[in-house]
């Protein structure tokens, strides 16, 4: 049985909302990259029910949360 996590996670990547996500976030980085906006690789995508972020974090920050 699946957790409400990953049902969330499914209906999302089912939906194709995951994918233009991605887009999104390549067109920001490609724009911050341009525009010598800090962090421009390091954009972490946060969704809290009906609420979604994006937080540019420094590497040393982004690279932790990729070890998880």
């Amino acid at each position: 049985m699946k957790t409400d996590e990953e049902a969330d996670h499914d209906a999302l990547k089912n939906s194709g909302f995951k994918m233009h996500l991605m887009e999104l976030l390549d067109i920001l980085l490609i724009y911050r990259a341009k525009h010598d906006k800090p962090n421009a690789g390091q954009g972490v995508v946060k969704i809290r029910g009906n609420d979604i972020t994006i937080e540019w974090l420094p590497k040393s920050e982004f690279e932790e949360l990729r070890a998880v």
